[in-house]
């Protein structure tokens, strides 16, 4: 086998030479086409195609066509009534990834927007009320939440008694701590705070226990959990329940329990004698729950210690005792 090639001959043995090399060209070409097709389908080039994917702590969330458009949709996620978006983070940790489009169908921006509604929690720095370790609710600035605090202390104190309350606290353990809280919480004035407070912090129902009852079951019953039922009912016994026992269902919010202490001087029978005793009464949120006697008023005049002593038929009066009807003083009433 021969040919001529541009005049010249071309023995066999060249002519597979030659062929052999085209042969090797071609396959390196095609080899070649198909790299880069398959480099540019997979998004491997920088000409590939590449899509932002949205994870949340590490977990993927979403994938969206840009990076502008996650950074946009977090935007909108972090857009909130009365809070500007630099107030606004998450509890996750929010990062963003570039990947080949190939491999990662992109979401619409409802169906993005959806998932991370789901995933991500929006937090705003606050000045947190704790009690008992729950947030109650939060305030902007730590002065507005001490101010706060202060007017529950006044707005929990018994009514009319001002003047003799000598004792003011929470039962509770209330502090303030700045920290990240769902903008839900937080309220804008202390005002605001106070009366919603007031509102959702009382119990909002009463419960009596019946057969078969457990703590357990009423709280899962009237959705609160076995910590707030028990909170709620200090004196109960959370890992036995009586039957007929009547237990306080806690309202929205963990109960702010203001406890005031008042002294007040009651007149003893009969009336206008003069003998009077001192009283401690104990407050809860201005509902008195408790009464005790601290202290009696001095001993009677001359004159009626001395028309005492005219009556010998009483023993008291012969071992010297000055009032006669002392007796009278422990009388619970």
């Amino acid at each position: 086998m021969s040919e001529t090639v541009r005049g010249q001959y071309v023995g066999p043995e060249e002519m597979v030479r030659r062929l052999r090399r085209r042969l090797w060209l071609e396959r390196v070409f095609w080899l070649l086409a198909f790299a880069a097709v398959a480099a540019t389908y997979l998004g491997a080039l920088p000409g590939g195609r590449r899509v932002t994917l949205i994870a949340a702590d590490g977990q993927p969330v979403a994938v969206v066509a840009s990076r502008s458009d996650a950074e946009r949709l977090m935007h909108d996620l972090k857009a909130l009534p009365g809070l500007p978006s630099d107030k606004v983070s998450f509890a996750q940790k929010v990062t963003l990834h570039s990947v080949p489009a190939s491999r990662n169908p992109v979401a619409s921006d409802s169906e993005a927007m959806e998932a991370l509604s789901q995933k991500l929690t929006p937090v705003t720095r606050a000045a947190a009320i704790l009690a008992g370790g729950e947030i109650v609710l939060a305030l902007p600035t730590e002065e507005q939440a001490v101010t706060t605090l202060s007017m529950l202390l006044r707005e929990f104190s018994p009514k009319g008694q001002v003047d003799t309350v000598d004792t003011v606290y929470f039962r509770e353990n209330v502090k303030i701590d700045t920290r990240d809280v769902p903008p839900d919480v937080l309220y804008p004035s202390a005002e605001a705070a106070v009366a919603k407070i007031v509102e959702a912090s009382s119990p909002r129902a009463e419960y009596k226990i019946k057969a078969g009852d457990s703590a357990w079951k009423i709280a899962r019953e009237h959705d609160v959990t076995l910590g707030r039922l028990a909170a709620a009912n200090p004196e109960a016994d959370m890992n036995s329940v009586r039957l007929g026992e009547i237990l306080k269902i806690p309202g929205e919010l963990p109960p702010l329990t203001v406890i005031a202490r008042a002294e007040t001087t009651e007149e003893l029978d009969p009336p206008g004698s003069g003998r009077t005793r001192k009283i401690r009464v104990t407050y809860e949120n201005g509902v008195e729950v408790k009464r005790e006697i601290i202290g009696r008023s001095a001993p009677l005049s001359p004159a009626d210690l001395a028309a005492a002593r005219r009556r010998p038929e009483n023993p008291l009066v012969t071992r010297g005792v000055a009032d006669p009807w002392r007796w009278r003083d422990e009388v619970t009433e």
